[in-house]
């Protein structure tokens, strides 16, 4: 009795295999590798076996510290120069990625697959307007399953082990923090001065919430903004508590995952407070809220309505009036509502304060 054998089609279409290792190229600050850290979960979440290599800046390398999703971080400033490039790709030939997802848009595609530069140097689409849509705009063009459009891979952004919370806990209970009070972290600092709302108003709006509001506050904000919060402490008049230059990063996210509320400027704290899930009262100038504002649906951004605004310059042209004309009044209201969840139903609104 004969046997019949059945084979397959060359025709038949057979799924591309799970890469192995994967290198994603991204951006040099805190604040943008926070905005890019959905990239790396979606990474992790679709591929959990795969070995990633991240390659950022310096100062971005503290983001994904002692992330387990993340084999080996590569700082950028390691490779300056036309040797370090040349050490650059040479490392990357040797990493051999199956998957390269550029969201700088570096010249790495062309030398690692020629044919993928056109999909990496894409022009975005004018309504992908966030630095975090952004990212992951361009994961999705470099890597069709990862994009917007796949379900079900989510995950944390901002990797925060038992670790980071257990030594929040220790610092809270250090503090003599009463749990039973709503718990507000003020971010007075930003790398840029002309971010910065001033640091009298921090202290009027601190002094007005423990009072009225029976909150305990928490300065936080990187080492070299010591001299802001102290400036800020100098003004207040009620007792609160001191975290700057104190935690890590990660710790800083596992402190504010515990916040009712986080009063910031733009900067890399306000989207921490976002990677976390926790409602945000971003202080705006210059900068766009739209490309950099808070994403939460509870989140709030006060900005001035100036002809000048946003002006996205380094320096002021004129007399900062765009920080300088939010009253404390204001910043302390729109503070209260969220502490009470009156805006629960506004999505990431934009007042705009005419003067």
């Amino acid at each position: 009795m004969s046997t019949l054998r059945v084979f397959p089609s060359p025709f038949t279409l057979h799924p591309p295999p799970s890469p192995k290792r994967i290198l994603v190229v991204g951006p040099s600050n805190v604040g943008d590798a926070v905005l890019m850290s959905p990239v790396v979960a979606r990474v992790h979440a679709a591929y959990p076996s795969a070995h990633v290599t991240l390659l950022v800046g310096e100062r971005a390398r503290a983001v994904f510290a002692n992330d387990p999703r993340i084999r080996q971080v590569w700082c950028m400033e390691e490779w300056s120069g036309l040797a370090g490039r040349l050490r650059l790709v040479w490392a990357v030939w040797q990493l051999r990625p199956d998957t390269l997802i550029d969201l700088r848009q570096t010249v790495l595609p062309l030398l690692w697959k020629p044919w993928r530069l056109i999909r990496a140097l894409w022009p975005l689409p004018r309504a992908v307007t966030h630095m975090r849509e952004r990212h992951l705009w361009r994961l999705a063009r470099q890597a069709p399953r990862l994009g917007p459009a796949a379900t079900g891979i989510n995950g944390q952004g901002v990797w925060i082990s038992s670790d980071d919370h257990a030594s929040v806990e220790r610092l809270l209970t250090r503090w003599g923090v009463d749990h039973a009070k709503p718990l507000v972290v003020i971010c007075p600092g930003a790398r840029s001065h002309i971010k910065r709302w001033s640091a009298e108003g921090f202290a009027q709006v601190a002094d007005q919430l423990i009072s009225e509001q029976q909150v305990e506050v928490v300065l936080t904000g990187e080492p070299e903004e010591i001299p802001i919060i102290q400036e800020v402490l100098g003004a207040m008049q009620h007792r609160t508590h001191n975290a700057a230059g104190s935690t890590t990063l990660q710790q800083l996210a596992a402190l504010m995952q515990r916040a009712n509320l986080v009063l910031t400027n733009d900067s890399a704290s306000l989207h921490l407070a976002c990677a976390v899930h926790t409602p945000v009262l971003a202080l705006f100038g210059p900068t766009d809220p739209r490309k950099y504002g808070p994403t939460g649906p509870q989140d709030r951004t006060l900005q001035r309505k100036l002809f000048c605004v946003p002006c996205e310059r380094a320096l002021c042209r004129f007399n900062h009036e765009c920080m300088r004309f939010l009253t404390p009044d204001e910043v302390y209201e729109a503070a209260r509502q969220l502490l009470a969840g009156a805006s629960a139903s506004r999505s990431a609104a934009i007042q705009e304060l005419h003067p």
